[in-house]
């Protein structure tokens, strides 16, 4: 595999996980055939916060890299 196939594996798995989490947070029954404005709500807060929380992350390890001169460091 080379770097971009990679990293849009990467970038799947970590949506997939994003899913399964908040779905798991948010949907807490299944009565009608539509999610509920709360339930929309939540995952959508959800999704956000794990976007947000991902994305520090990223930052804070490309600093880091930086900071060590890269992988060999």
């Amino acid at each position: 595999m080379n770097m971009q196939e990679l990293e849009m594996k990467a970038q799947m798995r970590m949506q997939l996980d994003v899913i399964k989490l908040c779905f798991g947070d948010c949907i807490n029954a299944f009565k009608e055939d539509q999610l509920s404005s709360s339930e929309k709500s939540c995952i959508q807060n959800c999704a956000k916060r794990q976007v947000a929380t991902m994305m520090i992350i990223g930052e804070a390890q490309q600093s880091m890299m930086a900071r060590s001169g890269g992988l060999g460091g």
